[in-house]
């Protein structure tokens, strides 16, 4: 039998990413009210070795509201404790829309025992005040805090709202 055609293989993949994401959906839905975690979830539901295109997974609270948003390309388990994802993009949802955090990677690592993300190429943090891009990104999901290395680019946007100086007036 010949073997499928590339856009067969496709649609194969991203009907089967859809299954996955539907059931990590269901199972982070029941974790809300068991002791499972989301390092479980995926551990679950990423098998080994497989490349799953079109990656979005959302999380929500208890009361329903979207804490998180993570998209990829790509993703794809790398051993039993790192997921590795291409065309990464992280965001956080805050009480307030000005605390939203996105974290844009063009490579990274996600470490599911640790709840780290790492990425060695070029990334960026942003939020409604500032943005900041660097060479090198280490992010702790569960303390909500970071450290990036390399040629540091930041610009904080409108300091007068936070700044205390008054402008001078004109004479």
């Amino acid at each position: 039998m010949p073997s499928p055609a590339p856009s067969t293989k496709r649609h194969r993949r991203a009907g089967l990413l859809a299954v996955i994401l539907c059931t990590c959906l269901l199972a982070l839905a029941k974790a809300q009210t068991s002791s499972s975690s989301l390092a479980s979830v995926l551990s679950q539901n990423i098998p080994l070795g497989v490349e799953n295109t079109g990656a979005v997974l959302p999380s929500f609270d208890p009361t329903g509201r979207r804490t998180s948003l993570m998209t990829a390309d790509v993703v794809r388990r790398v051993d039993g404790e790192r997921l590795y994802a291409e065309g990464f993009v992280f965001e956080q949802f805050g009480a307030e829309s000005g605390k939203n955090l996105r974290i844009d990677l063009t490579t990274a690592f996600y470490n599911m025992t640790t709840s780290t993300l790492r990425s060695t190429q070029r990334g960026r943090v942003s939020r409604q005040d500032f943005t900041i891009e660097g060479d090198n990104l280490i992010f702790d999901t569960t303390t909500n805090r970071g450290l990036m290395e390399g040629n540091i680019r930041m610009v904080i946007f409108d300091t007068k709202a936070k700044s205390s100086e008054e402008k001078p007036t004109k004479p």
